[in-house]
């Protein structure tokens, strides 16, 4: 049965920021300071998910392959997302480079704290840092040393990856210009340090500057939320795109290490790093499925695809919904070199490339874009007795042009799939669901 009308669905799909521009019209500020707690974390299971599915990968790749591999390969990965930064620095936009830098740190989910600018450097406190810090003050590594493991040395994982982006900036412009020091004295703080070159005897920010880079935009509005409301406008339209640069570079560095996997360790190898670290990880999308009622997934994913940089609308058919994505916010966008730099990043330029033979990873295509080899993992393990929280068509996207095709299907729904999804993953029917997902 259908849930809503056509004026309540498109009021249900709406992005939490355009939620709360209605209720700053209605002058309802409450409500308007409610919506903004949401939108400042709004990305938090995205950018969490990426973070761990990141170091998981290289977990792996350093318990299969030692640690030599792991530190070419990051270093190759590395080298190829910070090649345009390096760039940048030898033309001499020092300035920029640290704003774009400043900008991936702010919405980390950690504090940042100005320690100064002087003739030759500038310095911050990352108070803790939101990414490899949070996993070090999390315990991981030594909760899951497997999953997390640390380099010989003691170095956390994800800190190795975070100094060899340091080191390709710096070998990438000839200058030695950013470094990163873990704090000997509080777990999980790092001191960074931005070496000036061609700016060197210059103030690069003020202090108002610096605040309003470090500052992310729900921070802003609700600053001034209390002496001039509706001067906060521009700050909550489309307020998900604000995280969109780390978004796309840990979208960037999975594609990559994908792109390299495939070429030098071959297909069924990558297959198994993706069962291993990504749909497994999945489980705690099935764990929520079975928690909640069938409107609250859908409220929750139309959020999640708003943070996930998608451009969608969204029908309602008796069993599923559907969601038209034109393009996916990270398979999609990257398929059509709209990624962190448009035309910059895309298929066929440096690294990253497709898979030239069709399989069960890639829905039967071939060549298919590597990133997107996920999606075909996990709707196979949906299949296999999973609830179906998020089905893709594999046939939609075919070229970059076309949208791609999400399903979240209903609770109440029986299991029923069209078997041409089935088919594309390899299989000829689906398995009933799982008891411990009844609830």
């Amino acid at each position: 049965m259908l849930l809503y009308s056509p004026e309540q669905l498109a009021s249900e799909s709406r992005s939490l920021s355009e939620m709360a521009l209605d209720e700053l019209e209605r002058g309802n500020l409450d409500q308007v300071r409610f919506l903004l707690g949401r939108m400042s974390v709004g990305h938090i299971e995205l950018y969490f998910g990426y973070l761990d599915w990141v170091t998981k990968m290289a977990g792996k790749i350093l318990r299969d392959f030692g640690e030599a591999y792991f530190e070419t390969t990051s270093g190759k990965i590395a080298r190829f997302l910070m090649a345009p930064y390096a760039e940048g620095l030898k033309e001499g936009n020092e300035k920029k480079t640290i704003v774009d830098i400043m900008t991936l740190w702010c919405h980390q989910l950690g504090r940042i704290d100005p320690l100064g600018e002087t003739s030759n450097e500038i310095a911050f406190s990352l108070a803790p840092c939101g990414s490899g810090g949070r996993l070090v003050l999390g315990g991981l590594y030594e909760i899951a040393p497997r999953e997390y493991p640390r380099l010989r040395d003691g170095k956390p994982l994800f800190c190795s990856i975070c100094q060899h982006l340091q080191a390709a900036v710096n070998e990438g412009s000839g200058k030695n210009f950013w470094s990163a020091v873990p704090d000997p004295k509080r777990t999980g703080f790092c001191r960074v340090r931005f070496s000036k070159h061609d700016a060197r005897g210059k103030w690069l920010f003020n202090a108002e500057e610096t605040a309003h880079h470090l500052t992310p935009r729900c921070t802003k509005a609700l600053q001034r939320l209390e002496n001039n409301p509706h001067d906060i406008q521009g700050l909550l339209r489309d307020q998900h795109t604000e995280w969109r640069a780390l978004h796309d570079l840990l979208n960037l560095w999975v594609t990559a290490l994908f792109s390299v996997i495939y070429e030098e360790q071959g297909t069924d190898y990558l297959s198994e790093l993706v069962w291993e670290t990504y749909v497994n990880m999945f489980d705690g999308t099935y764990r929520m499925y079975s928690m909640m009622d069938t409107k609250s997934l859908f409220r929750n994913l139309v959020r999640m695809w708003y943070y996930h940089q998608a451009t969608f609308r969204v029908s309602e058919e008796e069993d599923r919904f559907v969601f038209h994505l034109d393009p996916c916010g990270s398979g999609g966008r990257l398929y059509r070199g709209e990624v962190l730099m448009p035309g910059v990043f895309r298929y066929g330029k440096g690294m990253l490339c497709e898979i030239r033979e069709p399989g069960d990873i890639t829905f039967g295509r071939a060549p298919f874009p590597i990133y997107c080899i996920h999606c075909a993992a996990t709707n196979r393990d949906q299949y296999e007795g999973k609830p179906w929280a998020f089905i893709i068509d594999g046939e939609a996207m075919s070229d970059p042009s076309k949208p791609c095709i999400q399903y979240l299907y209903k609770k109440e729904a029986p299991r029923k799939a069209p078997p041409s999804l089935l088919t594309q993953v390899g299989l000829s029917e689906a398995k009933p669901l799982h008891k411990e997902y009844v609830i």
